[in-house]
């Protein structure tokens, strides 16, 4: 779903991405808070990159979960559903799927991606960069106020990957 944001991508997520990425590297050149590290194999270095993953987002999820609760009222996910949560706000089912992602991204999408970018002129760049950290600021803050106000989150749009799947099926 649109998880409470007006635009279908999420400040924090972006930021995640950059904060590890200037912490702790990629599986190909892990840091350790900056400092070049280096593995034995490249294995390990990108087992070494899961885990720090595995723990960000643990610890993301629930500081966020919570502090969304404490400032708003609200339950703003709830993952006790699933097995092994750890509180209503993580669980190692999710947070190993969430690392798994940012370790292949981090792997196989990243640098190809910063290499892309580098290739376009910096006053450009800067200027795409400025404009989209703007809106998606604009669209955090409109749903944090919202969520604040409310007590409630904001739901505008929602795909269901379950119906889709479903409907997929019956029509073979």
């Amino acid at each position: 779903d649109n998880r409470n944001m007006i635009l279908p991508f999420l400040l924090g997520y972006g930021l995640s991405i950059f904060t590890f990425y200037h912490l702790f590297g990629t599986p190909r050149e892990p840091l350790y808070f900056k400092e070049k590290i280096h593995f034995k194999t490249q294995w390990g270095s990108t087992l070494y990159c899961f885990l720090i993953a595995f723990l960000g987002v643990s610890i993301g999820e629930i500081l966020v979960g919570y502090a969304t609760e404490w400032l708003c009222g609200i339950i703003w996910w709830n993952y006790t559903a699933i097995p092994l949560h750890l509180t209503r706000y993580t669980s190692v089912p999710t947070s190993l799927g969430f690392a798994l992602l940012i370790t292949i991204f981090m792997k196989y999408c990243f640098t190809p991606l910063m290499n892309a970018f580098s290739k376009i002129h910096s006053k450009v760049l800067s200027s795409v960069a400025v404009a989209l950290i703007i809106i998606l600021s604009i669209d955090t803050l409109n749903s944090a106020i919202y969520m604040f106000r409310m007590n409630n989150t904001l739901h505008l749009w929602r795909i269901e990957v379950k119906e889709i799947l479903q409907e997929i099926r019956f029509n073979l």
